[in-house]
């Protein structure tokens, strides 16, 4: 019984960090093909200077991502799971994920995800994006008002500044209202040691600066 123990436990300990290797590994390809995603575009723009710009639109029924290219007039179609629609960054707490298109598990685990209904990337109003407290939003326990906070699109970069650090209850939804400054409300649940399902939700939201 002893050794069965031992090995269920050791057998439980590679799986989990079996997973987190493949999940790092999907959140570094995710970076790269919205590195990718963006050289194409600054590259069209740049070739067809006179065209309109590049925009990024969510398709919120299917939960699918839109990249528009009005630059040859070819309307480009790519599923949620193979791109993601921007870059988090908070170098003060060493955070960068790609943001997917919806919060389903999968995107959850490789990274972060926008949630739908609330704004677009960099398009104003409130963006919200969620993640799990037990990956990459754990980091944001360390986060403090006036911390700096980097959301790119395919449109460019926009710099945000924390101004509130909240605790609420699930049904709490006032964190994903409208508002009229550009916001960005970073959700993950709390307490972020807490062993099952956490009761509540830590919320950071972030005003844009520029």
């Amino acid at each position: 019984m002893e050794l069965l123990l031992w090995v269920g436990g050791v057998s439980l300990v590679a799986f989990y960090f079996g997973s987190t290797i493949g999940f790092e590994s999907d959140r570094r390809q995710g970076i790269e093909a919205f590195t990718r995603a963006q050289a194409a575009v600054s590259s069209s723009s740049a070739a067809a200077p006179e065209s309109p710009r590049q925009t990024v639109g969510v398709d919120r029924d299917e939960l699918t991502v839109d990249y528009h290219e009005d630059v040859s007039s070819e309307r480009e179609r790519v599923e949620h799971e193979s791109l993601p629609v921007a870059l988090l960054r908070m170098p003060g707490i060493d955070l960068e994920v790609p943001v997917f298109g919806d919060i389903s598990e999968r995107n959850l685990n490789r990274g972060a995800g926008w949630v739908p209904g609330t704004a677009l990337p960099n398009d104003g109003g409130n963006m919200a994006i969620a993640a799990h407290r037990d990956r990459y939003f754990r980091a944001l326990k360390d986060v403090a008002v006036g911390d700096l906070l980097e959301l790119e699109s395919l449109s460019g970069p926009r710099n945000y500044k924390v101004t509130s650090v909240t605790i609420v209850q699930p049904e709490d939804l006032w964190p994903l209202g409208p508002a009229e400054a550009a916001t960005v409300t970073l959700i993950t649940c709390y307490p972020f040691y807490f062993i099952g399902s956490a009761p509540q939700r830590y919320i950071v939201q972030a005003v844009a600066i520029d």
